[in-house]
């Protein structure tokens, strides 16, 4: 009878030990689902941020047609027509996550490059230059801006490091 006993005991706790088994197999199965979705996302993300990297020229030069046009262009048809498109176009990238970096104020290297400096406020932006994208928050192309510089105060700093360096 203990020998009865013994045996099921021993299949109790078998039957125990492969229900564990099963239940963390299912919890990592779970887990690699959620990876998978994640990684599947993750690619999404990146491949419509290759595509937006590769379309941004074309909104620059559509934006840089219509500021270049002349007021009797901006009263024509086809003025109206192009506006029109560019709005619905930055309408679309905007559902897809995109966002215009804002350039007014301070400069921020992790948003902006500095393509040229210019006498005026320091570190404050004068100028925009190209605008820059994030892709649902991550910066995807900097904006390129025109950097104000204190030259007077720059060259007061410099020339008194210049004469401490003579004067060592």
């Amino acid at each position: 009878m203990t020998k009865k006993i013994d045996k099921v005991q021993e299949l109790e706790n078998k039957v125990n030990e492969l229900e564990a088994l099963l239940k963390r197999a299912v919890a990592d199965y779970h887990n690699l689902e959620k990876r998978v979705q994640e990684g599947r996302s993750e690619l999404t993300k990146w491949g419509t941020g290759e595509l937006l990297v590769r379309i941004l020229p074309t909104l620059d030069h559509l934006e840089q047609a219509l500021g270049g046009a002349s007021e009797v262009d901006k009263q024509s048809g086809w003025f109206r027509g192009v506006e029109l498109a560019v709005k619905e176009f930055k309408g679309v990238l905007q559902s897809e996550g995109l966002e215009e970096v804002p350039t007014g104020g301070a400069f921020n290297p992790a948003l902006h490059e500095a393509v040229d400096i210019q006498q005026g406020d320091d570190n404050i932006i004068l100028k925009v230059v190209r605008c820059g994208y994030t892709l649902n928050g991550k910066v995807l192309r900097p904006a390129g801006v025109v950097v104000g510089r204190n030259v007077i105060a720059s060259e007061a700093k410099q020339s008194g490091s210049e004469e401490g360096e003579m004067s060592s």
